[in-house]
């Protein structure tokens, strides 16, 4: 067990993994050893950066989100926190009926089943964002224990939708990474793909690709809106002094002060926390172009020898130098549509989770650059839009009609997941549970998983095949 644990540990820590499949790559290329040390530190050192890029930018964002939330009326209405980390976490900590072990070791097998799909289908991508390979194993592993089943079925049933999850929604998304990045060398990998997807295809039908976000068009008096640090800076000041002043409404300066700024005064702690937020994106794009230098390189090695042709699948923010304009955007349009939203889930009735802008700029942004892509400005504006208002939606829904099971009474209270390829098969599996019963609806999903695997079914690539071929038919020098 003390192997097990180390393994499972070892998978949740990104800077390693990726670290390691850097040197893999670099070794089976039978690089020099200076290069090979240089690539596998430098892409450490880049997933360090963005990490720690994420967390000044997170811990500024944290208090705005607190001033939203004080704003807010929500006296007769039930609230919720929609954070995936923190309900995995609360889950895996209070091992109810040994959910804990449970989850560690979906996330063991979903990923090795992942990689054996990876080598045996034309889908090539090998999932590398570490915390959603964990969020992932938690959620799969959750729904199917409130199926009731025992401890090798639960773990084989989630580890199997895992592991497809991470071979095949990649590939969903790959048309539209080839549209934003201009190559074919990265693919995506985050939880929110299935809503992004939804955004860029939205985004044809509503806008137009040549007007892009990245040429908008501005004054000359007005040419500084085109450093990003400059223009984001400028937007969260809106976004942070808005929350900032419905706080102060909705209570009092006095008790602003108290429970959110730390006693600071609220008009200057809302300044640094919007300066915060910039600084912190601009960390994380830095270490972004770093990884992205190495990782793809490195990367040639385990496309050559292990798996070949396979891509590597990144995290959200390799995306983001591509179009910041349009990341932008999808904040502010992210936060209208999740704040519509609520207004919505308010007028039913239903739980109704607290704005995120953690969501808002991660998810609404990287759904406004899939939908730029598609449609150009007026795209990335739907497109966001639709992002924040559904993923609201589909959130409190999940939460209302205990999809995952009683979070609540797993140690989970208050929290619910957000990541939509997460919830919406959720929803769609529970639904398929309460109309027809839990086995064939472990059967339905299972068996279309097969389907898919049998669609997609190459063990061998075929130009890869003719090239050795006619390397072999080559005559010797």
């Amino acid at each position: 067990m003390q192997i097990l644990d180390f393994l499972i540990k070892l998978f949740q820590v990104p800077a390693i993994i990726i670290g390691l499949i850097a040197l893999i790559g670099l070794v089976a290329q039978k690089k020099p050893l200076g290069d090979t040390v240089t690539g596998t530190i430098k892409t450490v050192l880049s997933i360090l950066i963005i990490g720690g890029g994420i967390t000044v930018l997170i811990n500024a964002l944290i208090p705005i989100q607190s001033m939203f939330a004080t704003a807010l009326p929500t006296d007769s209405i039930t609230t919720f926190v929609t954070f995936d980390e923190a309900v995995v976490s609360a889950v895996q900590s209070e091992n109810v009926a040994r959910l804990g072990m449970l989850i560690g070791l979906t996330l063991l097998f979903g990923y090795m089943f992942h990689l054996f799909l990876a080598r045996v289908t034309k889908q090539r991508y090998v999932y590398l964002t570490g915390h959603m390979i964990w969020v992932h194993a938690g959620g799969f592993a959750i729904l199917f224990h409130s199926f009731g089943l025992g401890d090798v079925t639960t773990v084989a049933v989630a580890s199997i939708v895992d592991g497809a999850y991470m071979t095949f929604m990649p590939a969903l998304a790959q048309p539209y990474m080839r549209k934003i990045t201009g190559g074919d060398d990265v693919a995506f990998a985050h939880g929110q793909t299935l809503l992004n997807v939804f955004a860029g295809f939205i985004g044809k039908y509503v806008g137009d690709p040549s007007t892009s976000t990245e040429d908008i068009k501005v004054p000359k008096q007005l040419n500084f809106f085109r450093d990003v640090a400059v223009s984001t800076t400028i937007v969260m000041m809106f976004v942070g002094y808005a929350a900032a002043i419905g706080a102060v409404i909705a209570t009092d300066v006095a008790q602003v002060e108290q429970e959110i700024t730390g006693g600071e005064n609220w008009v200057i702690f809302t300044l640094l926390q919007v300066l915060g937020f910039t600084a912190g994106m601009l960390i994380m794009l830095y270490g972004v172009r770093m990884l992205i230098a190495e990782i793809v390189p490195a990367f040639e090695g385990i496309a050559r020898r292990l798996i070949p042709s396979a891509k590597p699948a990144l995290d959200v923010p390799v995306i983001f130098p591509f179009a910041p304009n349009a990341l932008v955007i999808g904040l502010i349009s992210g936060t209208i549509g999740q704040l519509v939203g609520m207004a919505v889930l308010a007028s039913i009735g239903w739980p109704m989770p607290i704005p995120s802008m953690i969501v808002a700029f991660f998810a609404c942004g990287a759904a406004a650059i899939f939908a730029n892509a598609t449609g150009g400005v007026r795209g990335a504006w739907i497109g966001s839009f639709l992002w924040g208002f559904i993923a609201w939606i589909a959130i409190s829904y999940a939460y209302k009609f205990n999809v995952f099971g009683d979070l609540s009474a797993l140690g989970a209270s208050a929290l619910g997941f957000t990541v939509p390829d997460l919830i919406i098969p959720a929803i769609i599996v529970d639904a398929l549970r309460n109309l027809l019963g839990g086995w064939i609806a472990i059967g339905i999903t299972v068996g279309f998983i097969v389907l898919l695997i049998g669609l997609n079914w190459q063990p061998r690539i075929p130009q890869l095949e003719a090239e050795k071929a006619a390397d072999e038919a080559a005559p010797k020098a």
